[in-house]
């Protein structure tokens, strides 16, 4: 009788700290996706700075075939004519379609690199709308009081309370050397 005593009150005072150290329903963590390629597809603004940027990168692009055909077409007939060429004249339509390629990979650089025409246009177009995004993924977040949101596509991280953040509990912990 006394044993089953101790037992019966061993598994009230486990159950008792399990309860005590579990989640309220308040304090439970709460996780949500949001859809950003739907959401950009939605957003006029969106859609209006895609078709820019594809019209900017096709001009580009046309550039640049027209370089290419132009070097191909002089290439072509330097070959066809070198061996009437005084090796002066050689010299100097070799020094040209040189200058031709260093024009094409400059001209692509100066457009498609990552300091680029059509990188710094990107930038400027969607910045306003990741921020007008960002703000309404944070203010529903906080409304419904999710903890993170994440993107559905990419599973990238859109949303995150503060308190979530243990950026200096990290530092911390690797200043002491207790990693």
């Amino acid at each position: 009788m006394i044993s089953r005593l101790v037992i019966l009150l061993g598994c009230a005072t486990l159950v008792a700290l399990a309860q005590k150290d579990a989640p309220t329903k308040e304090q439970a963590l709460r996780i949500a996706v949001a859809d950003l390629e739907k959401i950009a597809k939605e957003l006029p603004e969106a859609v209006a700075a895609d078709r820019e940027l594809t019209e900017l990168r096709k001009r580009f692009l046309d550039t640049l075939q027209m370089m290419e055909t132009k070097f191909k077409e002089r290439l072509e007939s330097y070959q066809k004519s070198k061996a009437m060429m005084t090796a002066e004249a050689q010299r100097k339509e070799e020094d040209d379609l040189r200058a031709l390629q260093q024009q094409y990979a400059l001209y692509q650089e100066e457009k498609f690199g990552l300091q680029g025409e059509l990188a710094r246009r990107r930038d400027s177009l969607l910045s306003p709308i990741l921020k007008k995004v960002q703000e309404a993924v944070a203010t529903v977040a906080k409304e419904e009081r999710y903890n993170f949101v994440f993107d559905r596509g990419s599973s990238f991280l859109l949303y995150a309370e503060d308190k979530a953040d243990i950026t200096y509990k990290v530092l911390d912990r690797i200043k002491r050397g207790k990693q």
